[in-house]
């Protein structure tokens, strides 16, 4: 068979029908289509040994930001208090601090690592600070022992987007293992995916975050401030559906990455992902960083040959965005993350990516930066 005309940067998993169908006839057959069914705590506790450290709970929910924003109201911060964050970043990062009632601070990144500058952070602390938000962008974890350094200085709840970084572990530790709180995706573009969905892994009891997700309720009584955040069994279906192939998604991806890095190694202009010291490689994106120009010109190329690569994330404060006047933090002479940013270019990975289309992906490249 031909390979696709279009190589798109991400592609969904698709579960086995049968497998689906089954999963699907359970949940039929009990009459149970939410509120934590057997799906659902399947699930949970699947994920649960892999991406949850020991002393720690981990609660499916229903998207992405909706983890960001109990991963949040969990530290019962103050109303109207200010989260610092970074300005690189998915827009549900910042709108999930918005929509809790928070005031989003930006603070600059690391020129090596595009994630949150612990010293940056620091700078960005006033009365009203109550939590830091670092986000481990493209799958590069933070600093993690800078930013817990000084959210401990400051008694500041610690709480990480980890949307990009899922399966991605530090030292031996998952990544949910460090902070007081993360949050994951569990987004269709993700590596595994409910379509819909994501979870919080955090220190402590499960009771605290179950209310949360499930309108305050305990026994029936609402306690406290909650919403409903409660993952479907539908969709508990699709993420249990896809579990059995997620080992080969992962090594295929390994696979993608390695002929990735030996087709660019050295290429003028092209700086390739490459992981921090003691951190396994991250497996939701494969980000190129080179110069905007060029990086502008490999983005065209590509889409002309029918590749749709993704360009930069744009700047989550600035003019055109609902934050227009905040300014970046920062301990240099002027903000990083504006220049920094447009260098990104995240190529097509997953894996439906056959060699053949990394090699001309590749060919591309090299070519352009050839000049």
């Amino acid at each position: 068979m031909a390979d696709p005309a279009v190589v798109t940067v991400g592609s969904p998993m698709r579960p086995d029908p049968a497998r689906l169908a089954a999963l699907m006839a359970e949940a039929i057959s009990a009459g149970w289509f939410s509120n934590g069914g057997m799906l659902h705590y399947r699930l949970e506790q699947a994920l649960a040994r892999d991406h949850a450290a020991p002393g720690q709970t981990l609660a499916l929910v229903s998207s992405g930001t909706m983890a960001l924003m109990l991963a949040l109201r969990l530290g019962n911060l103050p109303e109207g208090a200010e989260v610092i964050t970074s300005p690189l970043s998915f827009a549900a990062t910042v709108q999930a601090i918005a929509w809790c009632g928070f005031r989003p601070v930006f603070a600059d990144v690391d020129p090596d690592t595009l994630t949150l500058c612990p010293r940056a952070a620091e700078a960005a602390v006033t009365p009203r600070t109550a939590a830091i938000l670092p986000v481990h962008f493209l799958g590069t974890p933070c600093d993690t022992a800078g930013l817990q350094s000084v959210a401990q200085r400051h008694g500041l709840w610690l709480a990480y987007d980890a949307a990009h970084a899922f399966g991605v572990a530090v030292d031996g530790r998952p990544i949910g293992a460090f902070g007081d709180a993360t949050a994951f995706s569990l987004h269709a573009t993700k590596m595994l995916h409910t379509g819909e969905g994501g979870f919080v892994v955090a220190d402590g009891e499960a009771a605290p975050l179950r209310r949360l997700r499930n309108f305050g309720l305990e026994g029936g009584r609402m306690t406290g401030p909650g919403i409903n955040a409660k993952l479907s069994e539908a969709q508990a279906a699709l993420g249990l559906a896809l579990l059995p192939d997620l080992p080969a998604e992962s090594a295929a991806r390994h696979a993608l990455r390695q002929r990735y890095d030996a087709a660019l190694a050295g290429v003028t202009g092209v700086r390739l992902p490459v992981p921090q010291p003691g951190t396994s490689a991250a497996l939701t994106c494969y980000a190129l960083r080179m110069p905007p120009a060029l990086r502008a010109r490999a983005h065209a190329a590509l889409a002309e040959a029918q590749v749709l690569a993704r360009d930069h994330f744009p700047l989550l404060c600035g003019p055109g965005t609902p934050w227009p006047q905040a300014r970046i933090v920062t301990t240099a002479l002027g903000p990083l993350a504006p220049d920094l940013g447009p260098e990104v270019l995240l190529l097509p990975f997953h894996g439906r990516v056959t060699e053949s289309q990394a090699d001309h992906i590749t060919a591309i490249l090299r070519r352009v930066a050839d000049g």
